[in-house]
């Protein structure tokens, strides 16, 4: 499973431990994860400022054409990276709350 997480383990111990380095080189390029967060709002990435929402359309099952379409809209739109070297960090102060 592809994960933007570099994962670690020792000979000596059992499990892995997995660190997400979001100032590494080229992690943009391995991040497949989008989040929706408990108020509805997808976010891209856990850099952004703002998520989009999706409420409106997670009301009822006959939306889902509607729903689709927007996800593939936000989609394109979707950064190549986040701008953490300029110093904007987006929401990061509410990581919890879109699973961050």
């Amino acid at each position: 499973m592809m994960t933007p997480a570099q994962n670690f383990s020792h000979s000596d111990y059992q499990g892995r431990i997995g660190l997400i380095m979001p100032y590494a080189k080229n992690f943009c390029a391995s991040c497949n994860r989008l989040r929706v967060s408990a108020k509805g709002k997808l976010h891209l990435c856990l850099f952004t400022e703002n998520g989009v929402d999706l409420r409106d359309l997670l009301q009822d099952a006959s939306q889902r054409d509607e729903l689709i379409t927007r996800l593939h809209g936000q989609l394109e739109q979707k950064k190549e990276t986040h701008f953490l070297h300029q110093g904007i960090t987006g929401v990061t102060k509410h990581l919890a709350s879109i699973g961050g």
